[in-house]
């Protein structure tokens, strides 16, 4: 059996855990740069707005409403996500991680009852909302299609809703296709069109219809259906490029500037790197003014340029100052620059290089402070130790006017009982 556990309305209840006041009140959590709507809770929702709405759109209602309206806070969203993953390791012997408010727990040699299936759900609702102040759903089913479609039906069950292999296929007869995990709705009308208007039709359709009209992701869907496991554990792949850019909340005109941008974003490249244990041999930085869509073409300028670095590397103050040594070469004073773009190309799996003229002592010793960096970032949230360079100028960073504070990985953040 599968366990598929969510969090309902995750990014929304993370910023109402150390907010008492908001439980039960409508909040909204912005994307970057405070552009649009990605997350709400129920309530949120009952006020008319929806995911994907520009703010600045609805900024009226939020305010006639009364919805409190948070920047996006991925420092705590992680870190409550770490806290509720080591609850469900205690129970599944398997956990595969799907997204920063959804696991699947695999329970493959446990032969074990609905009761018992049940029980595991509930007690694992209760201690992760005691323990962490997170509400969730969990749906359980031998295939993860199933498990995802039991976990959408959870909440009309009470929070936990278990497979039954006697009562499937009228839940399945009820179900739309496009609710069906892999389906969606264009993949749905299609369906639609050769008759197959249920998740009960679809799963008793000829496999050769299936892939012919779904390819073979739709030929496992309808596998999955049918209680036959077909779509495995994820494994995440490493990536041959890597990159971190954000758009400025204001225009940047000094080239000062733009190296404290240009060192922020390469530090979380870099940490992404060493996260897939690889290294890279180049790395590329881009600049833009992002004007795109102005008639002035005086004012647009973009740029960019492909540093290749000595030797394969993870360390990240040497591709910092490769791309120091680079930027003067594509800055151009008079511009207003929007955007400053990090990737790291040319990436290798990690290994040791036994370079002549190198002390290995001094790759031992970078590759221990990278390890202690880390580990730091992994307790205490992105940038909790940085290069002092990337605090030299402040003024340009992401616009988050709602930013809460990181209550779990900053100390002085840390509530008090007065």
């Amino acid at each position: 059996m599968i366990l598929h556990a969510d969090g309902n309305s995750f990014y929304a209840s993370c910023e109402q855990i150390y907010r008492p006041d908001l439980r039960g009140k409508p909040v909204a959590v912005l994307s970057n740069n405070d552009g649009i709507i990605i997350a709400l809770n129920k309530e949120a929702k009952a006020c008319g707005i929806k995911r994907g709405d520009p703010y600045f759109k609805v900024r009226d209602i939020c305010d006639l409403r009364g919805i409190t309206i948070f920047s996006s806070n991925y420092t705590l969203y992680a870190d409550i996500s770490r806290r509720i993953s080591s609850i469900y390791r205690e129970y599944a012997p398997e956990i595969e991680e799907y997204s920063i408010d959804e696991s699947f727990l695999f329970f493959d040699k446990c032969n074990w009852s609905k009761k018992d299936y049940e029980e595991i759900g509930h007690e694992l609702k209760h201690r992760i909302s005691k323990e962490v102040g997170i509400p969730i759903c969990v749906g359980a089913a031998p295939t993860k299609t199933l498990a995802k479609l039991y976990n959408k039906k959870a909440k009309e069950h009470g929070g936990v809703f278990v497979y039954d292999p006697a009562e499937v296929d009228a839940l399945l007869e009820q179900t739309d296709c496009g609710t069906i995990w892999g389906i969606g709705h264009k993949r749905a009308l299609k369906l639609q069109m050769h008759g197959i208007n249920n998740a009960l039709m679809l799963k008793h359709m000829p496999l050769c219809d299936a892939k012919r009209l779904l390819t073979s992701q739709g030929f496992d869907t309808v596998q999955e259906l049918n209680g036959i496991r077909c779509i495995e554990k994820i494994t995440r792949e490493k990536k041959d490029i890597i990159t971190s850019s954000r758009q400025f909340s204001i225009k940047v005109y000094d080239l000062e500037t733009i190296e404290c941008a240009a060192v922020e974003y390469a530090e979380l490249a870099v940490e992404r790197l060493r996260q897939q244990n690889s290294e890279c041999k180049a790395v590329q930085v881009t600049i833009s003014t992002c004007n795109y869509y102005s008639d002035d073409l005086a004012s647009q300028y973009s740029n960019g340029v492909i540093v290749e670095l000595p030797r394969l590397t993870s360390y990240t103050p040497d591709i910092v100052n490769a791309i120091r040594l680079a930027l003067p070469h594509i800055f151009r004073p008079g511009y207003g620059y929007k955007v400053v773009m990090i990737s790291l190309l040319d990436i290798m799996p990690a290994q040791y290089q036994g370079l002549l003229w190198i002390d290995p002592k001094e790759d031992i010793k970078k590759h221990k402070l990278m390890n202690a960096v880390d580990h730091i970032t992994s307790m205490y949230g992105r940038r909790s130790i940085t290069l002092a360079k990337s605090y030299t100028k402040t003024g340009w960073e992401m616009k988050r006017d709602f930013l809460s504070p990181n209550v779990t990985t900053v100390l002085e953040n840390v509530p008090a009982i007065l």
